[in-house]
């Protein structure tokens, strides 16, 4: 792993603090019944939150049964979970009741897609809050709705993505049939002036093709570029070809398409054979194949 911290960790970090501290600051003010759940545990566990529709406002609470279910309380949605019980449940510093990491990824099955699951898990990983064993314990073992949803996105989730853009990435292209890349790659035989490790977003080591995602910060930060083209340029020179990716590239099914596309022009390039694509699996149809990656996950 790359022992520089990337630019980006720092704002991440401060940013997921910043919404913690929000978060149980409304936590301590409010009365509910149950545990915090959902997107709102997931916010004092410190993960990044997956991208769809949400309200700052409203804290999730979990009961085991329907006769505890308020309704009507302010600021407060109550959902519930026949199954929970106290091992599901665990407590902040400060006190505040709520559901495992686990337990609280999986009370999203029923509001994400596969491939959101996929990227919430990830996160909940990168940032040491559990692990992919104990996610697939967890799912091994509980009975919640949205089980099979969460028993098929575990076939695709890695240790090692350093951000949910990444995965994004990784998601898109084995959407598209190209085959698995190492995550987080160290390039070997290389190194940075100060004599940290080289890594790759995405890698095909034995082609030598690296997938980099840049997000704002690679073009806004003058010392994230000058590390970049340097970088990029000692890879070319071992012949690696690098693929920079922007949100850009991810924004709508045409240009997925077309990024998928051209990291198939470079691989038959290299190989000197068509790289055939497939027409956009759906999540579920992904998730579905018994592919060589999801056989090969890391289990972190």
């Amino acid at each position: 792993m790359n022992t520089e911290e990337p630019a980006y960790a720092p704002l991440t970090g401060q940013s997921l603090a910043q919404r913690r501290q929000r978060t149980l600051t409304q936590c301590l003010a409010a009365q509910y019944p149950g545990a915090v759940s959902h997107i709102t545990a997931l916010d004092l566990w410190m993960v990044e939150r997956p991208d769809m529709p949400q309200t700052d406002d409203i804290i999730h609470t979990t009961v085991h049964d329907e006769t505890l279910r308020q309704r009507n309380l302010p600021g407060v949605q109550v959902h519930v979970w026949q199954g929970m019980n106290q091992r599901h449940i665990t407590a902040t510093p400060e006190g505040v009741r709520l559901l495992s990491v686990e337990a609280a990824w999986a009370s999203m099955a029923v509001h994400l897609r596969i491939d959101q699951l996929v990227e919430l898990a990830e996160s909940c990983i990168r940032h040491q809050a559990t692990t992919l064993a104990r996610l697939r314990d967890f799912v091994a073992v509980e009975r919640f709705r949205g089980r099979e949803t969460c028993r098929k996105s575990l076939g695709l989730v890695v240790a090692g993505s350093a951000s949910p853009k990444e995965t994004q990435l990784r998601l898109c292209l084995y959407a598209h049939g190209l085959q698995p890349f190492v995550t987080n790659y160290t390039v070997p035989d290389i190194a940075t002036d100060n004599g940290g490790a080289i890594t790759l977003d995405l890698a095909d080591p034995e082609l030598r093709i690296g997938i980099e995602y840049d997000g704002d910060h690679h073009r806004t930060d003058k010392y994230q570029w000058r590390r970049d083209t340097h970088k990029r340029m000692q890879l070319s020179a071992l012949g690696w070809s690098i693929v920079s990716v922007t949100q850009l590239d991810l924004d709508d099914e045409s240009r997925r398409a077309r990024l998928a596309m051209n990291i198939a022009m470079i691989r038959a390039r290299k190989t000197g054979r068509p790289v055939r694509l497939t027409t956009p699996l759906t999540w579920r149809e992904l998730a579905d194949c018994r592919r060589p990656w999801s056989r090969g996950a890391s289990e972190g």
